[in-house]
């Protein structure tokens, strides 16, 4: 098939917009550069800011009293403070105390287990009582 003008005019532009680009993109690949080569410069004052250690030596150090702890513990009880009561689920039904369902279930989910759940409670009806279904007659 022949090249339409659209596409050469197309491929005409995208040179240009190439050309144009490649200006700034090599501006800005020196100024990585430049970064790069003072960054190293830098690198040793970071060095001077944190002190590396190995594992025997954390374990050995002490902490200090005013350095913060991992977990905040109530000196009286020594239990930590929990923000929300965690709610209690049944694994059966997936519902709480309340009769709700966890936030983290969809509705499709829900109606798929109430399905469920009806179907096996009227499965099982009491021994002894004969359900009432019509016969198919033998004609």
């Amino acid at each position: 098939m022949a090249k339409s003008l659209r596409s050469k005019w197309k491929r005409k532009m995208r040179a240009k917009k190439r050309e144009r680009y490649s200006v700034k993109e090599l501006a800005k690949l020196k100024e990585m550069l430049a970064a790069a080569a003072a960054g190293s410069k830098n690198d040793s004052e970071m060095s001077d800011m944190c002190i590396v250690v190995d594992a025997k030596q954390a374990t050995e150090r002490p902490v200090a009293p005013d350095e913060p702890s991992g977990t905040q513990v109530d000196d009286q009880t020594g239990t930590m403070d929990i923000d929300k009561p965690v709610r209690k689920y049944d694994p059966k039904t997936l519902r709480d105390e309340h009769g709700t369902y966890p936030v983290w279930m969809s509705q499709r989910a829900i109606r798929k287990l109430k399905a469920q759940h009806g179907r096996k409670s009227r499965k099982s009806a009491p021994k002894g009582v004969k359900k009432n279904r019509k016969r198919k007659s033998k004609h």
